[in-house]
């Protein structure tokens, strides 16, 4: 199957094998020129992760269902408590210590994305649609 790879300042690519993905995720970093990616299928469906290595928001959206999800880990990595932002060359968004992931996690995740496998049982998703279908936001 080939799917489209946008990362942040490169020009998008055609990609028929995980490898070049998974390099293209690891080169990640929040504070860099390449501080997101998206991959997506035929049909529109996709995964976006945004910043890099131990700081990673990931994002899934469900084409066919309308539904926009994003990942969090029913134990977190991190220790904190409070709503984070994380900037990144898109901006900024606000997460949950449990939606912050590391890059391994990342990777595993576009790799069950891009082979339509289940995706890993530590991923959990919460569905975040409402902020997207709703016009006041």
């Amino acid at each position: 199957m080939i799917m489209l790879l946008r990362v942040e300042n490169k020009k998008p690519i055609e990609v028929d094998e995980f490898s070049k993905i998974e390099k293209a995720l690891r080169s990640l970093r929040s504070y860099g020129p390449h501080s997101y990616a998206i991959l997506e299928s035929s049909d529109g469906s996709y995964i976006q992760v945004a910043g890099g290595r131990v700081t990673c928001v990931l994002e899934l959206r469900e084409k066919k269902d309308n539904k926009h999800l994003r990942a969090y880990l029913p134990i977190p990595h991190v220790c904190y408590t409070g709503e984070q932002t994380l900037m990144f060359g898109a901006g900024k968004v606000k997460m949950l210590p449990d939606e912050i992931l590391f890059i391994n996690d990342v990777v595993s995740a576009f790799r069950a994305f891009f082979e339509n496998v289940p995706f890993p049982s530590t991923i959990k998703w919460r569905d975040m649609s409402n902020i997207f279908n709703d016009p006041s936001t």
